[in-house]
């Protein structure tokens, strides 16, 4: 079959890989539909986080089940589902408590040694471990570009925005890329008061307006004034970091009010920042890292939010490639030229 896979710092390319096949009971092989190209994946394409030239890229797809071991029960040949961008094994402590990022066993398709050693999903077909616990039926009502963000970035931003408890509360969002986007309209159905977007991209701007959000083009305007002329001089009740970058990190610490809350969804690897504690102690800051989202416990109520067309996905989605062309969308992506990549194999 044909997959993505890491071809050095900046590059992909696509190769002829073995079929998967069932190797555990429990285990599944997804036909893919559609794979997405995300803002975590530009980490390893990057090499802020390691991968191997050969190794196999992305964790976003949405197909038909091709086939299952013999002891996979909630799903079977022929379902359509999504795939889980974090793998999880249902059973240990972690996921007893519904804390499924945490898992013992934790992994995430298409990350090399530093996910675990899956496959990635960009690729005609997906081998999926526990299955039972890591595939989704989609609703019939579901197509499968809005479905494809139920597994990683719709649901991501959900969970980020229960954490937020937005209802009645100010919440600056900085980074408006498509998780950004998607929690602006995750936000906005949690009854947030304002939600304010923050980006230097005028397109993402655009996006972010579109969702519901006020607007502030960083580079043009101070942020920290900026918010606290929205909020009579005190900030955002909440911000949240959606990039995955320091400079996103210390926007959104800047904005937030005293006793506000500051949660980071964007992905970090070896990064770091000078935190002032002295500051963040006497203004009673409360810092919140999501982790890797606890999928499994909240893309039922995602999935909900996209059927309610709450939260629709499909405007973020600018180009649409045979897998082929993927260079080319992670060269777009990569310069911001692209909003949502998908690729069909």
């Amino acid at each position: 079959m044909r997959a993505v896979v890491f071809d050095g710092v900046g590059r992909v390319r696509v190769d002829e890989v073995p079929d998967p096949r069932p190797v555990h009971p429990d285990d599944a092989v997804v036909r893919v539909h559609l794979a997405g190209i995300c803002g975590s994946d530009l980490h390893f394409l990057s090499g802020k986080a390691p991968l191997a030239p050969g190794e196999g890229i992305g964790h976003e797809a949405v197909g038909t089940v091709e086939a299952v071991g013999p002891a996979v029960e909630t799903v079977e040949v022929g379902d359509r589902v999504v795939v889980s961008f974090a793998v999880a094994c249902g059973r240990c402590w972690f996921c007893r408590r519904a804390e499924t990022g945490l898992c013992d066993q934790a992994a995430v398709f298409g990350a090399g040694a530093f996910g675990g050693g899956l496959p990635g999903a960009q690729a005609e077909r997906l081998l999926v471990p526990h299955a039972d616990h890591n595939l989704l039926r989609v609703p019939a009502d579901v197509d499968d570009e809005r479905a494809l963000f139920v597994g990683d970035a719709a649901t991501t931003a959900w969970y980020a925005a229960t954490l937020a408890e937005p209802a009645g509360r100010t919440v600056a969002v900085v980074g408006a890329g498509p998780v950004g986007v998607l929690l602006v309209q995750a936000l906005v159905a949690l009854g947030a008061e304002r939600v304010v977007a923050l980006d230097r991209e005028p397109s993402r701007l655009a996006a972010a307006a579109a969702a519901g959000a006020e607007i502030v083009a960083v580079g043009e305007r101070n942020p920290h004034m900026a918010l606290a002329r929205l909020t009579e001089d005190r900030g955002a009740d909440v911000a949240i970091d959606a990039v995955g970058h320091p400079e996103a990190f210390e926007t959104a610490r800047s904005v937030v009010r005293r006793g506000g809350v500051v949660i980071v969804v964007g992905m970090y690897a070896g990064e770091s920042v000078e935190l002032q504690l002295g500051p963040s102690w006497a203004q009673a800051v409360t810092l919140r890292f999501t982790g890797p989202c606890p999928v499994h416990a909240c893309w039922d109520a995602a999935m909900a939010e996209v059927r309610a067309g709450r939260i629709d996905p499909l405007p973020l989605v600018s180009d649409r490639l045979p897998l082929e062309d993927a260079q080319l969308g992670y060269e777009r992506f990569a310069a911001r030229a692209a909003t949502k990549v998908l690729l069909v194999p």
